[in-house]
This record gives C-alpha cells, sequence and structure tokens, in this order.
C-alpha cells in the first residue's frame, strides 16, 4: 500500500505539474498578465520553502518566526486594506456580515480539512489542508481580478506571501509521512488552477452580490492569515499554522514574533503608499 500511494503521490504530482504549465500558458494567451505573475510567484514561493527545508538550513524557531510573521501580516493588512474597502463601499451591512462569514467558513474550513484524513489520499493531512485552502484562495484571486481588473497586483503577491513559510512546513510533514517531496507541487500549483480559469469566466455581480463576495473573501484570507500568525509553544503543537516550538528564549522569540507580523502589515503599507504616490 505504501509503494502504492508513493507512486500515486508521483503520478498526481506530474499531473498537477503539467496543467499548470496549460493554465500559465492560457493566462498569458488571454492577457491576463497580472494575475498570472501572481500566480507563478505563489508557485516559486512555495517551492522555494521547499528547497530550503530539504536543502538548507531553516528550521530555527527564530527564522520560522520571522518567515511565518513577516507573511501573515502582509495577507492580513493586504486583505483588510485592498478588498474590505470594496465590499463596504457596496454595501455596509452586506460587506460587513460577508466579511463575518468568510470568517467563520475559514475556519469551517480548516477544521473540516481534517475529515480528509479518513481518505487513502495521494497527500498527508497538512499538504491535503493546504490544497484545499490553495483551491479557495485561487477561486476568490479568479474571481476578484476578474471583477475588478484594476485591482492593484500587490493585493495578490500579499494573499500569496505566505506560500513561502508553508512550503517548508509543508514538506517537513510530507517527509515525516514518508512520502515523495514532489507532491508539494499540488498544493503549489493549486492557486493557479483555479484563479486563472475563473478569472476568465468571472460573473457580472449585482452591487449587493459584489459586497457579499469581496467580504467573504476578506474573511477567508483573514482568517488564513490568523491563523498563520507566529505561535510560541512547548508542546508538541500549537493551534494555528504559525506554531513554532519556543523551549529557549521564548520570550526574546515573542518579540520577534509581534515585530515581524508588524513589520509584514508595514511592508504592505509603504509598497501601497509608493504606489499611489506614482
Amino acid at each position: 500500500m505504501t509503494e502504492h500511494r508513493h507512486r500515486t503521490a508521483t503520478a498526481a504530482s506530474l499531473v498537477a505539474l503539467v496543467a499548470f504549465v496549460g493554465v500559465v500558458a492560457l493566462g498569458v494567451a488571454t492577457g491576463r498578465t497580472k494575475l498570472t505573475g501572481i500566480v507563478v510567484f505563489g508557485f516559486a514561493a512555495m517551492l522555494g520553502g521547499v528547497a530550503i527545508s530539504h536543502w538548507g538550513d531553516f528550521h530555527t524557531p527564530r527564522q520560522q518566526v520571522w518567515a511565518y510573521g513577516l507573511a501573515s501580516g502582509a495577507m492580513l493588512a493586504s486583505a483588510a486594506a485592498l478588498l474590505a474597502p470594496k465590499a463596504i463601499t457596496q454595501h455596509p451591512e452586506y460587506g460587513g456580515f460577508a466579511i463575518a462569514l468568510g470568517y467563520l467558513l475559514g475556519y469551517a474550513g480548516h477544521e473540516l480539512g481534517h475529515l480528509l484524513t479518513h481518505y487513502d489520499l495521494p497527500l498527508n493531512a497538512p499538504a491535503s489542508e493546504l490544497t484545499l485552502h490553495a483551491l479557495a484562495a485561487g477561486s476568490i484571486m479568479g474571481v476578484v481580478y476578474g471583477s475588478l481588473p484594476s485591482l492593484t497586483p500587490l493585493f495578490g503577491y500579499g494573499i500569496v506571501a505566505h506560500k513561502f513559510p508553508a512550503g517548508f512546513t509543508g514538506s517537513e510533514t510530507v517527509e515525516q509521512s514518508g512520502l515523495p517531496t514532489i507532491v508539494m507541487v499540488i498544493p503549489a500549483v493549486a492557486v493557479a488552477l483555479t484563479a486563472i480559469p475563473l478569472s476568465i469566466l468571472a460573473p457580472d455581480f449585482s452591487t449587493v452580490g459584489k459586497a457579499a463576495f469581496f467580504g467573504i473573501s476578506t474573511g477567508v484570507f483573514a482568517h488564513v492569515a490568523i491563523d498563520m500568525l507566529p505561535e510560541c509553544t512547548h508542546g508538541d503543537a500549537g493551534s494555528g499554522h504559525g506554531a513554532v516550538r519556543c523551549s529557549r528564549d521564548a520570550d526574546r522569540l515573542r518579540q520577534y514574533a509581534v515585530l515581524s507580523t508588524v513589520l509584514g502589515a508595514g511592508a504592505i503599507f509603504a509598497l501601497w503608499q509608493l504606489l499611489a504616490v506614482a
């Protein structure tokens, strides 16, 4: 069974990679270069994290805290500043309720994703959850950029910033499960597989529909960002993806955790200011 699962995982990864090349070519051919650049960046960021986990030395608590903090801060700022206003300006009440609903949907996806462990999939539970998150994020980004083609690419880059730390943590769990590291290609390409096709098929929403969709998108991304916040733990695991074992010098690492998240959000603010001036 283990050998069969290993072969299945490798085959599924190769199919996913071919599909990724196809949708990227589709994005370029249809003129969606902004979104195509974002999904390629997310793909490279996750595989960069996988490469560092496999061949490099990026396992100290300090390095992990900074990676998670910068990425989660950037993602939270992007969702709150660049997408939430789109929901509220369409319809304050519907937009606000939709943000709350999106956050709860993100929570539900995180909790119910563990049901995948009951099936013999070519992915382990963390990689399966990363793939589901990526498919959902790609769906949202595809419709958002299809409906708002003038939306700055800064939003997209901020949203996929967490792919780097997700890459090295996901790679570690995959290796511990006895699966080939190549399976991390599947969550790495998942954003593109839904984002580019849906950007072409994006419907023309009504005002209330836009408020609801942009609000749900904001809430989902906010949940993922908060779930990625670095959290110092002393046990085997923490409550979120950003859990880092801080058995030594925990107080200093908590300071780094706070500083990194603020700097991640601040980087998005600074880049937005530069783009606004330009």
